[in-house]
């Protein structure tokens, strides 16, 4: 008696082993299904049929969807157990509760053939699936890289003028083409690295891929500073872009601070430049250097008489 418990008990870790974690019908469709414009939604399950003796081409599994009872069908080149069914979803209907129904024959080594039917919501855990319809997402950038200044637009579904594109962790100035687009300009952010880009919305944060930032210049003219002590030439610095929400500050400095007054220098918002006025203040040699984030640093030479 006691071996024949322990006979028992060793089958019982054997199957355990074998089937893991499965169950009969596990069902592949997604929780989240990302809209389209046909509203036709793609369901898929698979049917573990060795976890219940299913005999080899019996299986048949129907799909319940909105009380309507619909044939799916096999997965091409994936086997007998995968099936599929293409569902047209109403575009006002955002939630779509289903279940499946298996029909399939089952022997034992010495009984007769019998024919089951299994409703995945008749278990004991009265399983109903359930698939949204998710109406906002994003598909794609429509460029994986670029300049700071450049304008680059996120592709998707159900955008509103509300929402924002973030690079990292600054947001990029947005602007709201349509539904399907929203456009953003490259902030100025350190160059030569790839960031994350993300559509912020007042229901969290939509991945929208990664995006390498290059390097941007500055012009200016003239490309060399002479002037004589007490007089002032002007200078004017560039960009390819407009400048963004609150201007582009350019950092300048020199390294004949006693020689040339440099004022403060910002190219306003939506300009592309700007002019100022240095000042000789002595005589002195050296050079003007120009930063930016996101932007070659420029160098000037200045002679000051």
């Amino acid at each position: 008696m006691k071996t024949r418990h322990i006979f028992q008990a060793a089958c019982l870790i054997a199957a355990t082993a074998l089937t893991g974690c499965q169950s009969f019908v596990d069902n592949l469709t997604p929780a989240r299904i990302e809209a389209n414009a046909s509203d036709i939604y793609t369901f898929r399950v698979k049917v573990n049929e060795y976890l219940r003796g299913v005999m080899p081409n019996t299986l048949r599994v129907d799909i319940v969807v909105n009380g309507e009872t619909h044939a799916m069908t096999q997965v091409p080149n994936m086997g007998k157990s995968e099936w599929t069914f293409e569902y047209a979803v109403p575009s006002n209907v955002s939630d779509v509760p289903y279940y499946y129904v298996l029909h399939y024959k089952v022997q034992s080594n010495t009984g007769p053939v019998n024919e089951v039917v299994y409703s995945s919501d008749l278990t004991p855990k009265h399983t109903v699936y359930n698939s949204s319809i998710v109406n906002r997402y994003v598909a794609q950038i429509s460029s994986s890289r670029g300049p700071v200044g450049a304008t680059i637009g996120v592709l998707g579904q159900g955008f509103t003028e509300f929402d924002k594109v973030v690079i990292g962790e600054v947001e990029a100035p947005t602007t709201f083409v349509s539904h399907n687009q929203v456009d953003f300009t490259i902030p100025p952010i350190p160059a030569g690295q790839t960031y994350e880009v993300k559509l912020r919305t007042g229901e969290g944060d939509l991945s929208a891929g990664m995006l390498r930032v290059d390097t941007a210049t500055i012009g200016v003219q003239p490309t060399s500073v002479s002037v004589r002590t007490g007089e002032s030439i002007p200078l004017t610095f560039f960009v390819d872009s407009p400048a963004p929400v609150g201007g582009l500050t350019i950092d300048v400095s020199t390294n004949i601070p006693n020689s040339i007054e440099m004022p403060v220098v910002i190219i306003p918002a939506g300009q592309r430049s700007v002019s100022v006025t240095v000042k000789g203040r002595g005589n002195g040699t050296g050079f003007i250097w120009i930063k930016a984030d996101g932007y070659d640093e420029a160098k000037l030479p200045v002679v000051v008489e």
